[in-house]
């Protein structure tokens, strides 16, 4: 795990999600100005449920995400970024090689020259 002062995610804390956008292989999730994008699929929890790409409500449960304040965020370099939201909400991404779709599995952008890539 690396320090939050290495953490480009932490900049989210207090935070919300203001919208999930869906593109065609892809999803990305804006907070106010910075953007996440997920090309792995993410992973979300809500009060103790998770879906995965594959399960049945698996959009309406990251629609259920938005509005929510970011709480905290972690990274661990090559296995997942994560992203705590108020009321047990978590959102992830796997950053496993074995789980990426192609050469990378997720982007991060705080501004058009500010960006981080896993």
């Amino acid at each position: 795990m690396i320090s939050s002062s290495d953490n480009p995610l932490a900049i989210l804390v207090g935070r919300q999600l203001s919208a999930v956008v869906f593109v065609q292989d892809y999803v990305q999730f804006q907070f106010d100005g910075p953007v996440l994008t997920a090309i792995t699929s993410p992973r979300v929890s809500l009060a103790g449920d998770e879906w995965s790409v594959r399960l049945a409500g698996y959009r309406d449960a990251l629609c259920r995400l938005i509005g929510r304040k970011v709480q905290a965020t972690s990274l661990a370099e090559g296995r997942e970024l994560r992203i705590d939201l108020d009321d047990r909400g978590t959102l992830s991404v796997s950053l496993k090689p074995e789980d990426a779709c192609g050469p990378e599995s997720a982007t991060f952008a705080t501004s058009p020259e500010d960006l981080w890539v896993w």
